[in-house]
């Protein structure tokens, strides 16, 4: 098939503006500029988290570099639905985050002064679908702890299964922040806001066992204080690791790779799977379980780390197939016992 013309210019300009945004080279103009002093702004005075710093700069990059001709103060309303205009074949969602992004960027902007008012007051959300909080398959749990081959493998597993922590906040979590004599784990989620959760149960049982026992190789010693429970790794062809750090962070995307692997090890998804069986689910898997264990919303929000209870009613306060099947169930009971 021939490439047009326009096709051969879209395709020489694709490095380039990779480039001006992976070097920040797009701060060379003045819209750039504002936002390199937001980005500063958000990580040092703000405290977002790097996730968020990174979520809020891809945005900003692209609205600069849209906007590269136009001065901050010049900057009108149009010029930013313009913008928005990049984004319209995404999913709704990801356009209300834009256009959150870029009424925050704005804001501060006019708080500090450098426009006397924000172009984006006026830029309306688009309205999201109604939350649908998808869960992990049945007895997914159980196959793939099953199927895990560390005491480390195991734990990690299960911090998710039963204390419904995000990916990032399994990332930080240290042995420091297991405590077996009050039977707590210490999360450190988003702002940084940092929240105890009891643990019971088969995760007691696995961080005794994680404690006890030596690291993987090529660790091979005991968990110190200071060490990530999730560490990167590096593996030979056969998937057998000859590197690792246990003082170092994972980063996200690392994480993401040895959740699909734990999937694959359990035959939960196939090879070369990685996508579609979210970690996430198991946060909702676990929500959905506690809130039919113990009816508090309140005691869920908490659970989670939610700061706001209408995000934790919106995903978890509604009824599923399975609580009205159980609801029928009683009432036949009743039924039958009255007659």
């Amino acid at each position: 098939m021939a490439v047009s013309d326009l096709e051969c210019e879209l395709r020489a300009l694709a490095p380039m503006l990779r480039g001006l945004l992976k070097d920040k080279r797009y701060r060379a103009s003045s819209q750039g500029a504002l936002v390199g002093r937001f980005i500063r702004w958000l990580r040092n005075e703000k405290g977002a988290q790097p996730s968020s710093v990174r979520d809020y700069e891809s945005v900003l990059a692209r609205m600069s570099l849209h906007l590269a001709d136009i001065e901050p103060g010049d900057t009108t309303l149009e010029h930013l639905r313009d913008v928005l205009d990049t984004w319209a074949g995404n999913e709704p969602a990801t356009r209300a985050k834009v256009v959150s992004v870029m009424r925050s960027f704005w804001q501060w902007a006019e708080d500090e002064g450098h426009v006397t008012a924000s172009p984006a007051r006026r830029l309306v959300r688009p309205r999201k679908p109604k939350l649908e909080a998808k869960l992990l398959p049945i007895a997914t749990d159980a196959k793939v702890l099953s199927a895990a081959e560390t005491a480390r493998d195991r734990l990690a597993l299960l911090v998710l299964f039963d204390c419904g922590v995000r990916r990032a906040e399994l990332a930080g979590i240290r042995v420091r922040d297991i405590d077996l004599a009050r039977r707590t784990i210490v999360v450190t989620g988003k702002g940084r806001k940092s929240r105890t959760i009891p643990i019971r149960g088969r995760i007691v049982l696995a961080a005794e066992e994680y404690l006890l026992e030596q690291l993987a190789h090529p660790v091979a010693r005991q968990p110190e204080p200071d060490d990530f429970l999730l560490y990167p790794e590096k593996r030979n062809p056969n998937g057998v690791p000859y590197w690792a750090d246990p003082k170092k962070m994972c980063a996200m995307n690392t994480v993401h790779r040895w959740w699909y692997r734990m999937l694959r090890q359990a035959g939960a998804v196939g090879e070369g799977v990685t996508a579609g069986t979210n970690m996430h689910r198991a946060r909702h898997t676990f929500a959905q379980s506690v809130r039919r264990a113990y009816p508090d919303m309140g005691v869920v929000q908490h659970l989670l780390g939610h700061s706001d209870p209408s995000t934790t009613i919106a995903l978890y306060g509604n009824y599923s197939q399975e609580d009205l099947e159980r609801a029928m169930e009683a009432f036949a009971k009743v039924l039958r016992e009255s007659e």
